[in-house]
């Protein structure tokens, strides 16, 4: 029996249209990838999409199950300000926004599978990811988080963006969340003269302590 095939670049039925692009180049985003969810979001210029995945992409660094050296925590944004960032917010760099995190959060410390993905832009991926397979333990806090976020994005409000960050650092400007996630199984996307392979298995090697 066939998979369906991925979602493509555009907006999904019931979704709303994304904010016109910005001028110039866009900032690093982060694409979460779910299985059985397909949802389009917009950060600055560039687009952060939840797409459908239906393959499995060989990669060139892979590791699991695995223990993580560092968490990987995930954390609902509390507000978003204008530079330079005190108080405690967070960015990364290309970004025009400070961030600052919110209580809501879900550290992850062990992870069925972590891979580096080569690109493939077949199904609108041009630079390189990484996917990640959360545990079964860890999948219904994820929902739980997602879901959070999808009820604050609807709402318009700050909460509905999620942040990922890797050893407590943040590792891309944080994703707008239009549905829950519930199947355990995100990916890591971006720019592709950003997400090069050595970026993404350096992430890879750091969250395992490779």
């Amino acid at each position: 029996m066939g998979h369906p095939p991925p979602i493509p670049y555009g907006t999904p039925p019931g979704a709303l249209p994304p904010p016109p692009p910005a001028r110039g180049a866009g900032p690093l985003v982060i694409v979460l990838v779910a299985v059985a969810v397909a949802a389009l979001v917009a950060v600055g210029g560039l687009g952060a999409y939840l797409v459908l995945r239906d393959d499995d992409s060989s990669a060139a660094a892979s590791s699991g199950p695995v223990d993580l050296r560092v968490p990987l925590t995930f954390r609902l944004v509390a507000s978003v300000s204008a530079p330079p960032c005190t108080g405690g917010s967070v960015t990364v760099t290309g970004a025009s926004e400070c961030y600052t995190l919110g209580s809501d959060t879900l550290a992850v410390r062990r992870l069925e599978e972590v891979k580096a993905v080569p690109p493939d832009p077949a199904r609108g991926s041009p630079g390189w990811s990484v996917t990640l397979r959360l545990t079964s333990a860890d999948t219904p806090g994820f929902a739980a988080l997602t879901r959070k976020a999808a009820d604050a994005f609807a709402a318009r409000t700050p909460g509905g963006r999620m942040a990922m960050l890797v050893g407590g650092t943040l590792v891309s400007e944080p994703a707008q969340v239009m549905r829950a996630i519930t199947g355990g199984q995100v990916e890591i996307n971006g720019p592709a003269d950003r997400f090069t392979r050595a970026y993404t298995e350096n992430l890879v090697h750091r969250m395992i302590g490779k």
